[in-house]
C-alpha cells in the first residue's frame, strides 16, 4: 500500500485528494494546505477533516513536516512553497500541477502573463517535479482558447481549474505508464514576483481591480 500526499489550496486540490483516495493500493496519508488558506475558493483544511478525518493535516502549511521518504506519492496542487532536493530525492513519485503552458509559462502569475502576452491560448500542466522551477518533464497538458479583449484573469483562472480537474481525473491512475516529456528549454521563460509590475491592468482577478490603489 503507497502512502500518499497533497499540497495546495481549493477545489483542485480537493478534487486531488478525491481522485488519490479512490486508486488502488493508496492511501491518502497527509494534506499540508497553503496557509492562509484563500477566501475566494473552498477550504482544503474544512474538507479533508470531514471526508477523511484520519488524513493528517500539516496545519502549518510547512511542507518541511513531510518527513521524506514517509510517502511514495507527492502531488503538488497551486501550492506556493518551493519543494527541496531532499524531499524530491526520497519521493518515487513527485509531481505539480500547474496553472499554464510549459514550459512558456514558469514561474508565478501565469494566467496574468498569457493575458498581458494577448495569447489567444493558456494551459494547465502535470509535470515531475525537479529542483528548477516548474522545469521538470511534462506528463500531461491541457489547452483551452482565451479571448484576452474580453476576459478577465478571473475568467481563464477559472477555466484553468475546469480543465485541471479533468486532467487530474486522467493523468493520476496512470502515472506508472506515462513517459514524461522533456521540456524544450530554448522556449523557457520564467516569471519571478520581482516583475509583478510589469502586469499593469492585469496584475489583479479584473482589469478595474487592478486600477485600485493597494
Amino acid at each position: 500500500m503507497r502512502r500518499a500526499a497533497v499540497l495546495g489550496k481549493g477545489a483542485l486540490a480537493v478534487h486531488t485528494c478525491e481522485t488519490i483516495a479512490q486508486l488502488p493500493d493508496t492511501v491518502l496519508d497527509t494534506v499540508i494546505p497553503t496557509t492562509p488558506e484563500p477566501a475566494w475558493d473552498v477550504s482544503l483544511t474544512a474538507v479533508v477533516t470531514a471526508r477523511w478525518p484520519d488524513v493528517r493535516i500539516v496545519g502549518s502549511g510547512d511542507l518541511r513536516e513531510l518527513e521524506p521518504g514517509r510517502c511514495d506519492l507527492v502531488v503538488s496542487v497551486l501550492y506556493d512553497k518551493i519543494i527541496g532536493p531532499e524531499l524530491i530525492q526520497a519521493t518515487p513519485q513527485i509531481i505539480n500541477c500547474h496553472p499554464g503552458r510549459l514550459p512558456q509559462y514558469r514561474g508565478v502569475r501565469p494566467v496574468n502573463w498569457a493575458l498581458r502576452n494577448g495569447d489567444d491560448l493558456a494551459g494547465i500542466t502535470l509535470h515531475v517535479i525537479d529542483e528548477g522551477v516548474d522545469s521538470g518533464p511534462i506528463l500531461a497538458e491541457a489547452l483551452f482558447s482565451i479571448w484576452p479583449d474580453l476576459d478577465e484573469v478571473r475568467d481563464v483562472w477559472w477555466r484553468a481549474i475546469a480543465h485541471g480537474r479533468q486532467l487530474i481525473t486522467d493523468t493520476l491512475p496512470l502515472l506508472g505508464r506515462i513517459r514524461p516529456q522533456p521540456q524544450n528549454p530554448t522556449l523557457a521563460v520564467t516569471h519571478h514576483s520581482r516583475d509583478n509590475h510589469l502586469l499593469g491592468e492585469r496584475s489583479d482577478w479584473t482589469r478595474a481591480l487592478s486600477g485600485l490603489p493597494h
